[in-house]
């Protein structure tokens, strides 16, 4: 048995009796029922023990009565419960004062009705109250069950969690991250007064039940449930919520990481529209992660079609992106963040520093990254990805976004159709914008014009090689490669080309000059 005096006082027909002393003790926890009926039955009571009586051994004697009580009160039972009108017709006031003193229940049986009948109501009541606790149990575990078998990276996991257990939860990381928290604590306090090791501990008053979230013998992070006492009985259910929530760390972690996404990305349109600073867009973007920016990033933009612009599409959206990404043997290593920003999906992909430094080893990447970006779109027609230079530091984000809003209006103005562009191919275009098209064709007129004076054919053949050897980045493999034609024809041309111009490859200024005379051609022939 595991009920209140109190609680008992409320059962028929023990209700019909009095509680006539020791009020302040009616808290305490009746385990079992004893009957008295010889004077040493008190060398049997055991802790816990509600005791009725006749007071028959006792009639003759107030001060056993109050003997009685002491020992009682020593052997730390509940409560004494005598039925007058046969031997006392009344309690004496010594005993009322003791039974006070001691604060040990002093409970007067009604009379009309027998032990038996009192024990058995209370024993009733207690089976009662066991089964509806045991089929409130189960019914957590069942919903428990259900939410494991039903949760998706859409869920709602620590409230789904909070709303199953009854009671007031937080979840923290091992990092001192609070993911939630609907405690009577702060998180000060939840923090401050966290223990490392114990299984239960107290903080501003409140008793709270601490249970490790590990995954693969590793812990995470963990489950504090508030409750008023300790419950053994709801233990394995708190370890059952535990262990459901280590299973989806990863799909949890995800959710903070997207929500931290979209409150950045939220920011960055409010900034686009002149409503907030940069400055807030850059503290909403350290809220991914202080170690990202401590690694070189690029950003990239990429065009999306979506019919519907509710959170939900986006959310799933952004999930394919992230699968197909951890699914690439090559991109799963490298880390990134997307969120919306209009009708543009956002990303930031982290370049590892060993590559960083080196374009021919960090494109590869990138290409990756917006190749993949843009599968996602299941034919829905083409898009293209426009990403900035390699850029360090959360300060140099608004700086790499503004390169990608560039590159797409750049590559717009001059209709290039590749599916990932760089804002580096376009740099130079970026900045000669502005050049008058009359001082362009006079330049490239006196640039090429050895060239353009062979015949037709020679000529417009000369200048493929040459605008194929400058987008290849001055590579003679991919050049061959991409004009079907042998290495060493390449070098032939390339030869013949820099003695009609009587220009060095190998000279920078000279690379320069061919440099900018074909991107003005580019940028004439487009008409911008």
């Amino acid at each position: 048995m595991h009920i209140t005096v109190e609680d008992a006082l409320t059962v028929y027909p023990l209700s019909e009796g009095n509680l006539v002393a020791g009020r302040e003790g009616v808290s305490r926890t009746i385990s079992s029922i004893n009957l008295m009926d010889a004077p040493d039955v008190i060398n049997w009571m055991k802790e816990g023990e509600l005791l009725l009586t006749t007071a028959y051994a006792i009639r003759d004697s107030p001060e056993e009565f109050v003997t009685l009580l002491q020992k009682l009160s020593e052997r730390g039972a509940s409560g004494l419960g005598i039925k007058l009108g046969r031997y006392w017709k009344e309690i004496p006031q010594a005993v009322l004062l003791e039974a006070d003193r001691l604060q040990l229940p002093l409970i007067e049986l009604p009379f009309a009705f027998t032990f038996s009948e009192q024990i058995t109501a209370l024993f009733q009541s207690e089976f009662q109250r066991d089964t509806r606790k045991l089929n409130e149990r189960l019914e957590m575990q069942r919903k428990l069950v259900d939410f494991a078998m039903q949760a998706d990276e859409y869920t709602n996991y620590f409230q789904s969690i909070h709303s199953i257990l009854a009671h007031p939860i937080a979840v923290i990381t091992t990092e001192g991250q609070i993911l939630y928290n609907r405690t009577a604590c702060s998180e000060i306090e939840l923090m401050s007064d966290s223990p490392s090791d114990n299984r239960m501990y107290t903080a501003a008053h409140e008793l709270l039940h601490r249970i490790p979230l590990l995954k693969n013998g590793k812990t995470y992070g963990y489950l504090l449930i508030q409750a008023e006492q300790l419950l053994e009985e709801m233990e394995g259910i708190f370890h059952q919520a535990a262990v459901i929530l280590s299973y989806h760390l990863e799909v949890i972690q995800n959710q903070e990481e997207s929500a931290a996404g979209r409150r950045l990305g939220i920011a960055m349109e409010r900034y686009l529209k002149g409503i907030v600073s940069e400055q807030t867009v850059l503290e909403f973007a350290e809220a991914l992660g202080s170690d990202f920016w401590d690694t070189s990033f690029v950003c990239m933009m990429t065009a999306v079609d979506i019919s519907t612009w509710d959170p939900h599409t986006q959310r799933r959206k952004l999930r394919e992106v992230q699968d197909r990404l951890q699914e690439h043997p090559k991109a799963a290593s490298l880390v990134s963040h997307h969120f919306y920003v209009m009708n543009r999906m956002y990303s930031l992909l982290q370049i590892p520093e060993e590559v960083s430094k080196e374009r021919t080893l960090y494109e590869p990447s990138i290409q990756l990254y917006g190749e993949l970006i843009n599968g996602w779109r299941h034919g829905a027609g083409p898009s293209a990805s426009f990403c900035s230079k390699i850029r360090t530091g959360v300060d140099a984000l608004i700086d790499g976004f503004q390169e990608c809003i560039d590159a797409e209006r750049i590559s717009t103005e001059l209709g290039i159709s590749q599916s990932v562009v760089l804002f580096a191919d376009l740099e130079f275009t970026y900045l000669f914008r502005h050049i008058p098209q009359e001082i362009m064709r006079r330049y490239c007129s006196y640039l090429f014009q050895p060239l353009l004076d062979k015949d037709e054919d020679y000529s417009g053949e000369m200048m493929r090689t040459l605008e194929a050897y400058f987008t290849n980045n001055g590579q003679v493999n991919e050049t061959a490669r991409a004009l079907f034609i042998h290495r060493n024809t390449v070098l032939y041309r390339l030869e013949k080309i820099t003695g009609l111009m009587n220009l060095d490859l190998k000279n920078n200024d000279h690379l320069l000059q061919l440099k900018l005379g074909l991107m003005f051609r580019y940028m004439m022939m487009s008409g911008k």
